[in-house]
């Protein structure tokens, strides 16, 4: 990823580390593929065999019975489909559910301690593509590992489906997927007929210091557009990276969002004070939005159609008043 060096999000604070380390919980393209013949004429649905996001062929011979998670979206997917008591392990970001905070901590995102993973003895361990050199650990160990990404709102829906399959929850997982999707058509289907002035120019500002957006690369790129608007930052082919302030004014966005994590304090008169930003049409129209949680919008998982539904009524209040 393209993002600057030395920081890391830890509640409201950026401390040494690596710069918004927190958004890699979203990633980069993918979302495994089911090779050929990798169905069970058991009826079971196992053995199943795929091909994971790091191109490597997995066969799982039953659903397993303990999980460790790595990637905070795919904790929240676990929990959606009900496989909470099968979660053995999470890392410390996987912050939701509640329960996820209950379960056993196997280290940070991107330095997952092994000696934990293993001693957890998982039967799967659901990881991502940045995990890659700790994947090979864990298969040196004998581990079944899954390596799984979703950079857009269509692969996350089949990232779920795909880990309803692996668990043994296929149903439950199309189910969640059916109401998913019905959520997002019920947002395009009133923003399908807006022509291109109708969306508004908006700045997406994810972290304040430095000021940070997603480009055209991110998960929060293909969220405004589905959400009927047209991201002044998607024009940089990078994923989450820092942005002028400069930029923001020479752009002049008609609304602009922001929403941040943890112990953030950040008003909308604070936002409206930055010096220089009086003349942005969206703080002249008075056309802020707010995200409390901005897990909603950066994190790949089953809550990130509540996220797209708030950037939809932020950028078309009127089409949204209910």
């Amino acid at each position: 990823m393209n993002l600057e060096k030395g920081r890391v999000f830890t509640g409201g604070v950026i401390t040494p580390c690596v710069l918004l380390l927190f958004f890699l919980t979203i990633l980069i393209p993918g979302c495994g593929k089911v090779s050929p013949g990798g169905g069970s004429s058991s009826g079971s649905g196992f053995p199943f065999t795929l091909k994971d996001d790091l191109g490597r062929q997995v066969t799982l011979n039953q659903a397993p019975a303990r999980i460790v998670s790595l990637v905070p979206a795919q904790t929240e997917i676990l929990f959606a489909l009900g496989l909470g008591d099968q979660v053995v392990g999470v890392t410390e970001f996987c912050d939701y559910p509640a329960g996820a905070l209950t379960k056993p901590k196997v280290g940070g995102f991107a330095t997952p301690n092994a000696e934990l993973v293993v001693a957890a003895q998982p039967d799967l361990i659901l990881a991502g593509v940045i995990q890659k050199d700790f994947i090979r650990q864990f298969e040196e160990a004998g581990l079944k590992v899954i390596a799984l990404e979703s950079p857009d709102l269509p692969q996350t829906l089949e990232k779920i489906r795909l880990v309803g399959r692996l668990t043994g929850v296929a149903e439950v997982a199309e189910n969640l997927v059916d109401e998913m999707q019905r959520r997002v058509n019920s947002v395009t289907a009133r923003v399908g007929g807006l022509t291109e002035a109708e969306k508004p120019t908006v700045f997406f500002e994810v972290w304040p210091e430095p000021l940070t957006t997603g480009g055209a690369r991110s998960y929060l790129n293909s969220l405004i557009i589905a959400a009927g608007g047209r991201n002044i930052a998607g024009d940089v082919d990078k994923d989450w990276f820092t942005y002028s302030p400069e930029m923001v004014l020479a752009k002049n966005p008609q609304v602009i969002i922001f929403c941040h994590h943890g112990e953030s304090t950040q008003t909308v008169e604070q936002l409206k004070a930055r010096e220089g930003w009086g003349d942005v049409a969206a703080i002249k129209e008075d056309r802020i939005g707010y995200i409390g949680d901005q897990n909603l919008v950066v994190r790949a998982g089953p809550r990130v159609v509540e996220g797209l539904e708030q950037i939809a009524r932020c950028l078309h209040p009127g089409l949204f008043a209910d």
